[in-house]
């Protein structure tokens, strides 16, 4: 699987949108406390699970595994986000600085990190800004 960026993104804004206090939660089957169910629409359940774990792999927010069955993922938990996590949303959350960060990473060469992204899109941010 690669990382999707927009889709890490996308899921970094919704978590933000949940309730406070209540954990967003990516599941097939149910969860027995309150929570704030993640509604992947027609995107693939292993690909939303996959990138909610590189989340917490990152820091950008803290997840829980839910497990696997033998055959697939049972889920993920994102409890809260980070501060890290609020702050490359922060970067990312302008649509146009966002297409032109992706546009920079795709014209050289597709691979980026999360910190460099968000250096990138910091400066980005600045400049918006008219900081030095």
């Amino acid at each position: 699987m690669k990382r999707d960026w927009d889709l890490l993104r996308w899921i970094l804004s919704e978590a933000e949108s949940a309730r406070a206090g209540y954990p967003l939660v990516l599941t097939f089957g149910s969860y027995s406390s309150d929570h704030d169910r993640l509604d992947i629409g027609d995107r693939d359940f292993e690909e939303v699970y996959e990138h909610i774990l590189l989340l917490g792999d990152s820091g950008l927010a803290e997840v829980r595994n839910l497990g696997q069955s033998y055959s697939e993922p049972i889920g993920a938990v994102i409890n809260r986000l980070t501060m890290a996590g609020h702050d490359f949303l922060d970067a990312a959350r302008d649509d146009t600085l966002w297409k032109k960060a992706m546009k920079v990473v795709d014209e050289k060469g597709g691979a980026i990190t999360v910190g460099v992204l968000t250096q990138l899109l910091s400066a980005f941010m600045k400049h918006h800004f008219e900081l030095p």
